[in-house]
């Protein structure tokens, strides 16, 4: 597996330095910022399953100043805002497993008001109920992982809601969803 991910970090080190040219070379423009935060969020997965947080959490961060940017330039455009989402989710979920809840937390409820826009603007599309429901499952982690239960149990049961409804609009076809209703009444379960 480490050689797989030391191959994943060369990879995705070539492509960041290709991003890094094409910045130098065109400049700010939507397009080559967006490039350079996706390049940035897929460095710092690698490093994240790698075990190398503080790796991760500079590639994460820099990616969320880039979203920031982009979100001043283009304002509450969908794809701006969820990329700006899931940069957040990334980084809180770094926090988290480095014991820093406080920075976890700002970064999920930073998240799930951002996925509640997108919820307002575009409905309850199955890829909006799933977005949601993966930052409150994750707010919750927090939660739980704060001693905050109750906060936690809230979470949960308002993550679990919205992938039943996520599994009605699909006609409970098999999907991943269900996979995280069943993991979400489990979390439901231990906290009760």
């Amino acid at each position: 597996q480490s050689g797989r991910l030391d191959a994943a970090r060369a990879a995705c080190e070539e492509s960041l330095g290709l991003c890094r040219q094409l910045q130098t070379t065109l400049g700010d423009s939507p397009e080559v910022l967006r490039d350079l935060s996706v390049s940035l969020n897929k460095l710092g997965d690698v490093e994240q399953q790698s075990g190398r947080l503080d790796a991760a959490r500079g590639a994460y961060e820099e990616s969320l100043g880039l979203c920031r940017k982009l979100h001043a330039a283009l304002g509450g455009n969908p794809q701006v805002l969820r990329d700006l989402s899931v940069v957040l989710n990334q980084l809180g979920d770094v926090e988290r497993q480095s014991g820093r809840l406080d920075a976890a937390r700002a970064a999920c409820e930073e998240s799930l008001g951002l996925r509640r826009q997108l919820q307002a603007a575009l409905g309850d599309s199955p890829e909006v109920l799933r977005d949601l429901s993966v930052v409150l499952n994750q707010l919750g982690d927090v939660e739980r992982q704060s001693g905050r239960l109750e906060a936690a149990r809230s979470v949960y049961a308002e993550a679990l809601e919205l992938a039943h409804r996520f599994n009605q609009l699909l006609d409970d076809s098999p999907n991943t969803m269900a996979l995280e209703t069943g993991s979400l009444e489990q979390k439901l379960a231990r906290i009760a």
